[in-house]
């Protein structure tokens, strides 16, 4: 976990600097790098009337690292972003709580708000 949503940026071009991004994040985050998912997202602007190109963005779901972290892992992604040649990319980060990530089912922690049966 954490996952990565790329907008307005081809698999073609993300590919060739995935590895590099993923050692950066995975040694920023101190997360294994099969923790993490990369996902190109087909994105179409419209914008009075007409088709326009799509502005890059990078959206990072995650359990929250601080701001050390964050700062660290954004300069990667925009690093990245970069060499794939979209020096003008945007990235932004969603916090997500671990009783509301769930595997298989179980939450992966727990809040203390819900009844234990």
């Amino acid at each position: 976990m954490p996952q990565l949503r790329f907008h307005g940026v081809t698999p073609a071009r993300l590919a060739p600097v995935s590895r590099a991004l993923i050692d950066q994040l995975s040694e920023a985050t101190a997360t294994a790098r099969d923790e993490f998912t990369l996902e190109c997202i087909t994105t179409q602007y419209v914008f009075d009337g007409q088709l326009v190109d799509a502005f890059p963005f990078v959206e990072v779901l995650w359990f929250e690292r601080g701001q050390k972290v964050r700062d660290l892992c954004a300069q990667s992604i925009a690093q990245a972003m970069n060499e794939a040649g979209y020096p003008e990319a945007e990235s932004f980060f969603i916090a997500l709580e671990p009783s509301g990530y769930y595997i298989a089912g179980k939450p992966l922690a727990q809040d203390g708000s819900s009844d234990s049966a």
